[in-house]
Protein backbone atom coordinates (compact mmCIF):
# COMPACT_ATOMS: atom_id res chain seq x y z
CA UNK A 1 0.00 0.00 0.00
CA UNK A 2 3.38 2.22 0.40
CA UNK A 3 3.93 2.11 -3.02
CA UNK A 4 0.84 2.78 -4.03
CA UNK A 5 0.53 5.69 -2.30
CA UNK A 6 3.94 7.21 -3.52
CA UNK A 7 3.49 10.43 -5.39
CA UNK A 8 7.04 9.69 -7.17
CA UNK A 9 6.66 10.27 -11.05
CA UNK A 10 6.60 12.59 -14.37
CA UNK A 11 5.12 15.63 -14.35
CA UNK A 12 3.18 16.88 -17.61
CA UNK A 13 5.75 19.91 -18.16
CA UNK A 14 9.10 16.89 -17.51
CA UNK A 15 6.88 14.53 -19.97
CA UNK A 16 6.00 17.26 -22.66
CA UNK A 17 9.78 17.83 -22.37
CA UNK A 18 11.24 14.75 -22.47
CA UNK A 19 8.68 13.94 -25.73
CA UNK A 20 10.59 17.15 -27.08
CA UNK A 21 14.20 16.17 -26.58
CA UNK A 22 13.20 12.50 -28.00
CA UNK A 23 11.99 13.74 -30.86
CA UNK A 24 14.70 16.08 -31.56
CA UNK A 25 16.82 13.16 -31.68
CA UNK A 26 14.75 11.38 -33.81
CA UNK A 27 14.79 14.05 -36.25
CA UNK A 28 18.28 14.33 -36.28
CA UNK A 29 18.93 10.58 -36.96
CA UNK A 30 16.46 10.65 -40.13
CA UNK A 31 18.86 13.61 -41.19
CA UNK A 32 21.84 11.89 -41.18
CA UNK A 33 20.49 8.95 -42.66
CA UNK A 34 18.79 10.92 -45.38
CA UNK A 35 21.96 12.39 -46.30
CA UNK A 36 24.02 9.37 -46.10
CA UNK A 37 21.25 7.55 -48.51
CA UNK A 38 21.67 10.69 -50.83
CA UNK A 39 25.61 10.64 -50.72
CA UNK A 40 25.95 6.92 -51.32
CA UNK A 41 23.18 7.53 -54.23
CA UNK A 42 25.45 10.04 -55.80
CA UNK A 43 28.24 8.11 -55.41
CA UNK A 44 26.94 4.71 -56.70
CA UNK A 45 24.98 7.06 -59.67
CA UNK A 46 29.03 8.49 -60.78
CA UNK A 47 30.57 4.84 -60.12
CA UNK A 48 27.93 4.26 -63.17
CA UNK A 49 28.25 7.05 -64.61
CA UNK A 50 32.10 6.81 -64.80
CA UNK A 51 32.38 3.10 -66.04
CA UNK A 52 29.72 3.53 -68.84
CA UNK A 53 31.27 6.28 -70.01
CA UNK A 54 34.64 5.07 -69.74
CA UNK A 55 33.92 1.63 -72.18
CA UNK A 56 32.39 3.86 -74.70
CA UNK A 57 35.56 6.08 -74.85
CA UNK A 58 37.85 2.90 -74.90
CA UNK A 59 35.53 1.99 -77.73
CA UNK A 60 35.63 5.08 -79.71
CA UNK A 61 39.24 5.66 -79.87
CA UNK A 62 40.05 2.18 -80.19
CA UNK A 63 37.99 2.37 -83.26
CA UNK A 64 39.58 5.65 -84.81
CA UNK A 65 42.95 4.83 -84.28
CA UNK A 66 42.32 1.60 -86.55
CA UNK A 67 41.16 3.75 -89.46
CA UNK A 68 42.63 2.70 -92.76
CA UNK A 69 42.63 3.54 -96.17
CA UNK A 70 41.98 0.96 -99.18
CA UNK A 71 42.84 3.66 -101.70
CA UNK A 72 45.67 6.00 -102.46
CA UNK A 73 42.62 8.19 -103.38
CA UNK A 74 39.80 7.45 -101.29
CA UNK A 75 40.67 8.91 -97.29
CA UNK A 76 40.11 7.05 -94.33
CA UNK A 77 37.45 9.46 -93.22
CA UNK A 78 33.73 9.22 -95.19
CA UNK A 79 32.05 11.66 -93.60
CA UNK A 80 32.45 14.13 -90.11
CA UNK A 81 30.64 16.97 -87.99
CA UNK A 82 30.52 18.27 -84.68
CA UNK A 83 28.13 14.79 -83.77
CA UNK A 84 29.14 12.11 -85.80
CA UNK A 85 32.26 10.43 -88.25
CA UNK A 86 31.84 7.73 -90.71
CA UNK A 87 35.54 5.87 -91.85
CA UNK A 88 36.80 3.04 -93.15
CA UNK A 89 38.21 0.82 -90.25
CA UNK A 90 39.89 -3.15 -90.08
CA UNK A 91 39.47 -4.29 -86.85
CA UNK A 92 39.64 -8.01 -88.45
CA UNK A 93 42.62 -10.36 -88.17
CA UNK A 94 43.02 -9.78 -92.52
CA UNK A 95 39.94 -12.22 -93.40
CA UNK A 96 37.25 -9.95 -94.04
CA UNK A 97 36.62 -6.91 -96.07
CA UNK A 98 37.49 -2.97 -95.16
CA UNK A 99 34.26 -1.76 -93.00
CA UNK A 100 32.32 1.52 -92.71
CA UNK A 101 31.68 2.33 -89.04
CA UNK A 102 29.46 5.68 -88.06
CA UNK A 103 29.79 6.85 -84.59
CA UNK A 104 26.49 9.02 -83.77
CA UNK A 105 25.77 11.13 -81.10
CA UNK A 106 21.72 11.78 -80.93
CA UNK A 107 21.27 15.01 -78.60
CA UNK A 108 17.53 14.86 -78.52
CA UNK A 109 17.47 11.10 -77.61
CA UNK A 110 20.93 11.79 -75.44
CA UNK A 111 23.20 8.52 -76.93
CA UNK A 112 25.72 7.48 -78.89
CA UNK A 113 25.01 4.71 -81.35
CA UNK A 114 27.50 2.59 -83.90
CA UNK A 115 26.35 1.74 -87.06
CA UNK A 116 28.02 -1.10 -89.43
CA UNK A 117 28.26 -1.65 -93.25
CA UNK A 118 30.56 -4.40 -94.24
CA UNK A 119 32.43 -3.78 -97.35
CA UNK A 120 31.65 -6.73 -100.38
CA UNK A 121 32.70 -6.66 -103.57
CA UNK A 122 35.47 -5.16 -105.54
CA UNK A 123 35.92 -2.33 -105.69
CA UNK A 124 34.33 -1.91 -102.27
CA UNK A 125 31.00 -0.95 -101.91
CA UNK A 126 28.99 -0.75 -98.13
CA UNK A 127 25.85 -1.18 -99.23
CA UNK A 128 23.99 -2.77 -96.45
CA UNK A 129 24.02 -2.07 -92.53
CA UNK A 130 25.03 -5.09 -91.37
CA UNK A 131 24.91 -4.03 -87.34
CA UNK A 132 23.52 -1.02 -85.22
CA UNK A 133 24.31 -0.80 -81.62
CA UNK A 134 23.62 1.26 -78.46
CA UNK A 135 26.66 2.53 -77.39
CA UNK A 136 26.35 5.06 -74.49
CA UNK A 137 22.61 6.84 -73.02
CA UNK A 138 22.00 9.45 -70.80
CA UNK A 139 24.94 11.64 -72.61
CA UNK A 140 25.12 15.25 -73.68
CA UNK A 141 28.22 17.73 -74.74
CA UNK A 142 30.41 19.18 -72.79
CA UNK A 143 29.51 22.13 -70.71
CA UNK A 144 30.50 25.51 -71.66
CA UNK A 145 33.34 26.96 -71.87
CA UNK A 146 34.01 23.98 -74.11
CA UNK A 147 32.41 23.54 -77.83
CA UNK A 148 29.17 21.91 -77.31
CA UNK A 149 30.58 19.40 -80.18
CA UNK A 150 31.23 15.60 -79.41
CA UNK A 151 34.16 15.34 -81.78
CA UNK A 152 36.46 17.81 -83.35
CA UNK A 153 38.61 17.79 -86.24
CA UNK A 154 42.28 19.30 -86.59
CA UNK A 155 44.62 19.78 -89.39
CA UNK A 156 48.76 20.54 -88.96
CA UNK A 157 49.73 24.64 -89.08
CA UNK A 158 52.56 25.79 -91.35
CA UNK A 159 54.84 26.04 -88.62
CA UNK A 160 58.46 24.26 -88.34
CA UNK A 161 57.75 21.88 -86.79
CA UNK A 162 54.27 21.58 -87.54
CA UNK A 163 51.51 20.92 -85.01
CA UNK A 164 48.00 19.25 -85.62
CA UNK A 165 46.07 22.66 -83.62
CA UNK A 166 44.39 24.16 -86.77
CA UNK A 167 40.85 23.50 -85.85
CA UNK A 168 38.28 22.48 -89.43
CA UNK A 169 35.47 23.91 -89.57
CA UNK A 170 32.27 21.28 -89.72
CA UNK A 171 30.64 19.63 -91.35
CA UNK A 172 34.51 18.78 -93.08
CA UNK A 173 34.21 19.29 -96.95
CA UNK A 174 36.28 17.11 -99.45
CA UNK A 175 38.90 18.58 -98.95
CA UNK A 176 39.31 19.00 -95.44
CA UNK A 177 38.39 15.21 -95.05
CA UNK A 178 41.87 14.54 -96.57
CA UNK A 179 43.42 16.74 -94.21
CA UNK A 180 42.64 15.58 -90.92
CA UNK A 181 45.56 14.43 -88.80
CA UNK A 182 43.72 14.61 -85.09
CA UNK A 183 40.51 14.08 -83.75
CA UNK A 184 39.21 15.26 -80.17
CA UNK A 185 36.55 13.18 -78.47
CA UNK A 186 34.71 14.44 -75.25
CA UNK A 187 30.83 14.32 -73.44
CA UNK A 188 29.35 14.58 -70.60
CA UNK A 189 27.50 11.39 -68.93
CA UNK A 190 25.06 11.90 -66.23
CA UNK A 191 23.75 9.16 -64.36
CA UNK A 192 20.67 7.19 -64.96
CA UNK A 193 17.53 9.42 -64.65
CA UNK A 194 19.33 12.54 -64.08
CA UNK A 195 17.16 15.65 -65.58
CA UNK A 196 20.43 17.68 -65.50
CA UNK A 197 24.26 17.98 -65.21
CA UNK A 198 24.83 17.10 -61.56
CA UNK A 199 27.76 16.44 -58.99
CA UNK A 200 27.73 12.59 -60.23
CA UNK A 201 28.33 13.95 -64.23
CA UNK A 202 31.41 12.39 -65.87
CA UNK A 203 32.89 14.86 -68.50
CA UNK A 204 35.80 12.51 -70.52
CA UNK A 205 37.95 14.03 -72.94
CA UNK A 206 40.56 11.92 -75.48
CA UNK A 207 42.05 12.38 -78.85
CA UNK A 208 43.67 10.25 -81.45
CA UNK A 209 46.44 11.05 -83.82
CA UNK A 210 45.22 9.60 -87.34
CA UNK A 211 47.75 7.18 -88.17
CA UNK A 212 47.89 7.87 -92.05
CA UNK A 213 49.42 11.38 -90.88
CA UNK A 214 53.77 11.18 -90.56
CA UNK A 215 54.48 13.73 -87.43
CA UNK A 216 57.83 13.29 -88.53
CA UNK A 217 57.36 14.64 -92.32
CA UNK A 218 58.52 18.15 -92.09
CA UNK A 219 55.48 19.02 -94.06
CA UNK A 220 52.94 16.51 -93.18
CA UNK A 221 49.63 15.68 -94.77
CA UNK A 222 47.95 12.72 -94.03
CA UNK A 223 47.74 10.93 -97.19
CA UNK A 224 46.67 7.56 -97.81
CA UNK A 225 49.14 6.86 -100.50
Amino acid sequence: MTTLRSQAGFTLPELLVAMMIGLMTLLGVFAVLDTSVKQSNAVAGRVNATQRARLTMDTITRQLRSQVCYSATVPALVAADANSVRFHVDLSDGSRAIEQRELRFDPVAKTIRETTWAGVGSPLAFPDVTRERLLLDDVTTREPPASPAIFRYYAYNTLSPPRPIVQLPTPLNATNLARVAKIDIGFLTRPPGAKTSSASSVTLENEIYVRVADPNDPAPTPTCA
